[in-house]
């Protein structure tokens, strides 16, 4: 079916740059917005193939662009479950279902961090070429890990590969493997470069990589053009991997002024992904979460909210990232979800917090220019919402207050129905509890008023 050029009127047009809202009309011809505002109007009112769409008292906005999710890991309530009760083939169906709840829920894109089987590289070609809907994706490959592990501690092998994990050692290992996946077409390298212990958790992540290691990393990654992005959750490991030549820091908490200084320095965007932590913080009593992993995350962001915001105002690009693929993160509900984190926490007005889900986003896709604004020469990639997010980011998140998504100039069907889902024996283990779903959220905050 051929694309169709179509004039949205009368919306509210957020545009994304964090400039003031303006009501006026939008131009889209084939998969490009090409005038906005009056210019809009006087070339659609000269054309007959045009098709007028009037959005009096709704929002336009860039489609959301989440910049951490993991699309392969089907709402895993722990590593157990990763690493120990998943197939690969299984895994590849479950995830062409779980991108299209991505889609409908306003995400036009995003970023794929690391995949469980090497299975994100895949899904991306797969929606690349119309096998499967979904939005459009940056991907990682396997996480490099060393033998002293990432998030899951003493469960990691020594060698090998474990779930989204490729356990590496040594400078050889380390091109090998960065040379393996660039050559299978990744857009990004992950880069774990801080680790925990179960048995040293109060003590934080610790720096898992040596300064050499990471330098050899960016080295080769960026001599084939690939950028390089790395887990940090210490101020250490922030200045170390931006000393390196990293391109991206994932989580970056417990930032210090030598921290933040190293990512103005090196231009460094910054992606907190804070929405696990705080949905965990503020819900986990419903689903009946571990009190100690509450409290952790709890004070992670109270630690680091203040910091983050400085990073913001000193100019370092703050990109809005769910970590959905988690049970407490799951797909389709809590993609608006860090906008709110950075409002609340955070201190950032709605159009700023926009800004870090549109156009900000756009940087982790490798779309400068391309995407992520309302703006002449990019790709139609919009939302048409019920309300005025630049006052509430929180409207997105309501499905019932998401009108039209479009990406590339085609609308997704928001009314199609997905066959029932039944549980699949042994794949879930509920490590952090019952999946979070908005239904739960809400009975958790009816108890409390």
């Amino acid at each position: 079916m051929a694309i169709k050029n179509r004039l949205f009127e009368n919306g509210l047009l957020i545009d994304g740059t964090g400039k003031a809202p303006f009501r006026g009309s939008l131009l889209v011809e084939g998969d490009l917005i090409t005038a906005v505002g009056d210019e809009a109007d006087k070339l659609a009112a000269s054309r007959s193939d045009i098709e007028k769409i009037d959005v009096s008292g709704m929002s336009l906005m860039p489609g959301l662009i989440d910049a951490h999710v993991h699309s392969t890991f089907d709402d895993a309530a722990g590593h157990d479950e990763l690493f120990y009760h998943r197939r690969p083939g299984l895994a590849a169906i479950t995830t062409a279902r779980n991108v299209r709840k991505i889609l409908a829920a306003g995400v036009t894109g995003f970023f794929d961090a690391d995949s469980i089987f090497d299975l994100g590289i895949d899904v991306k070609e797969a929606i690349q070429y119309g096998v499967i809907e979904g939005p459009r994706m940056a991907v990682g490959s396997y996480a490099l890990m060393t033998s002293v592990g990432g998030a899951a501690g003493r469960l990691m092998p020594d060698h090998g590969t474990m779930a989204y994990a490729r356990l590496v050692s040594g400078k050889d290992e380390l091109i090998a493997e960065v040379r393996r996946q660039i050559k299978n077409g990744v857009d990004w390298i992950k880069v774990h470069v801080t680790g925990s212990f179960a048995h040293r958790r109060s003590e934080g992540e610790f720096v898992t990589f040596t300064m050499e290691e990471l330098r050899t990393i960016c080295e080769i990654a960026h001599s084939f053009g690939i950028p390089v992005a790395g887990h940090c959750r210490s101020a250490k490991s922030v200045a170390m991997a931006c000393e390196a030549g990293f391109d991206q820091i994932i989580h970056g908490t417990f930032l210090d002024d030598a921290a933040l200084d190293a990512l103005v320095k090196h231009n460094v965007m910054l992606v907190p992904a804070l929405t696990f932590q705080a949905n965990l913080m503020e819900f986990g009593d419903a689903i009946h979460a571990s009190p100690s992993m509450q409290s952790l995350f709890r004070k992670e962001i109270e630690l680091s909210a203040d910091m983050f915001r400085k990073a913001f105002h000193a100019g370092v690009p703050l990109l809005c990232g769910s970590e959905s693929g988690f049970s407490v993160s799951s797909y389709g509900d809590w993609h608006y979800r860090e906008m709110e984190v950075f409002v609340k926490h955070l201190g950032l007005t709605p159009l700023e917090a926009i800004k870090c889900a549109t156009e900000y986003g756009s940087l982790c896709l490798r779309m400068k220019d391309k995407v992520g604004t309302l703006q002449k020469n990019r790709l139609a990639d919009l939302l048409v919402v019920k309300g005025d997010p630049s006052k509430d980011v929180t409207v997105v998140g309501n499905r019932e207050n998401l009108h039209a998504v479009m990406i590339g100039g085609k609308f997704v069907d928001l009314k199609r129905e997905e066959p029932e889902r039944l549980p699949i024996p042994e794949w879930r283990t509920h490590d952090f509890g019952q999946i979070l779903t908005k239904q739960i959220v809400q009975t958790a905050r009816n108890k409390n008023t």
